[in-house]
């Protein structure tokens, strides 16, 4: 009787071991499951509406929004901006920051808002970086005219690009369209509107034009007629150069006018940092 017990016993432990065992054998079924990393998510648009603290369906907020969010490529496509009319700005901007109405301000402007302009770009892989001069203040205290602009720059960009060479050079305006000619609605969400002027008095003409005409369209794709397209200055009355013979990259956009809103400004310039990030960085990558 004992030694049946015994066998018995010795019986019951292999079934329950049985299950283990089989589980510690290589068999291709018994391989670990190792759930593939999802594919993160650019940020296109973060709304400034919202605290800081929060997040919405859109994206991180605004203040969120560093050069750390998203690593940079191996080899990063740097970006120089250029505000040679500093002082443009938005009226809603302008009113939601002083509580006064203007088009041109020294203090809420174009300029002030390159911080978060840089921190888009950098959220698609672009090394952005602001050239660090108010034009329109120096202009202010040179007691300079409004159409010496271009000329007040144009040392402190020769001076930048004998230091750095840059991937591409964007020249930031605003345009003085109203609201209704300035603006796109996509998807219930209202968009400034872009165009790329190119000054067609320069050598660097046919470049510049084939920089901004891929832009344009790939904006296009992005956000249907977001993009007004390229337009060419030239003859009397105009620069016609706009220091685009500097370098075959500088483009000279606007965005928006003078009555579109911060976050319609920002999500045109997310817009444009993705268009930039699929134009040109994803082609040097795979070649």
């Amino acid at each position: 009787m004992l030694k049946r017990l015994k066998v018995l016993s010795v019986f019951l432990v292999f079934f329950f071991m049985l299950p283990i065992i089989t589980g510690l054998l290589p068999f291709p079924n018994n391989e670990k499951y190792e759930p593939s990393l999802a594919e993160e998510k650019k940020v296109v648009y973060a709304s400034t509406e919202v605290n800081s603290s929060e997040v919405s369906s859109e994206g991180v907020t605004a203040t969120e929004v560093t050069a750390t969010d998203v690593s940079m490529p191996v080899d990063p496509f740097d970006v120089l901006f250029v505000f040679t009319h500093s002082h443009e700005t938005y009226k809603p901007f302008v009113e939601n920051e002083r509580g006064t109405v203007a088009v041109y301000d020294d203090k809420s402007n174009l300029f002030s808002m390159s911080k978060v302009m840089e921190d888009y770009f950098k959220l698609n892989g672009l090394n952005a970086k602001t050239l660090d001069v108010d034009v329109m203040s120096v202009m202010k205290k040179n007691g300079s005219a409004f159409s010496s602009a271009y000329d007040t720059v144009r040392p402190y960009i020769s001076k930048e690009l004998e230091k750095t060479q840059y991937d591409l050079i964007l020249d930031v305006h605003r345009d003085a369209t109203a609201h209704d000619k300035s603006t796109i609605t996509h998807n219930k969400v209202g968009y400034a509107k872009i165009a790329f002027v190119i000054g067609a008095e320069n050598p660097n003409y046919k470049t510049n034009l084939s920089y901004a005409n891929t832009l344009s369209q790939t904006m296009n794709q992005i956000v249907p007629n977001i993009s007004r397209g390229t337009i060419k200055k030239s003859g009397a009355g105009v620069d016609g150069v706009y220091n685009q013979d500097l370098a075959e990259n500088l483009l000279l956009i606007e965005i928006g006018g003078i009555d579109n809103t911060e976050d319609e400004v920002y999500r045109t310039v997310a817009v444009l940092a993705q268009a930039i990030a699929k134009s040109y960085v994803k082609q040097e990558e795979s070649a």
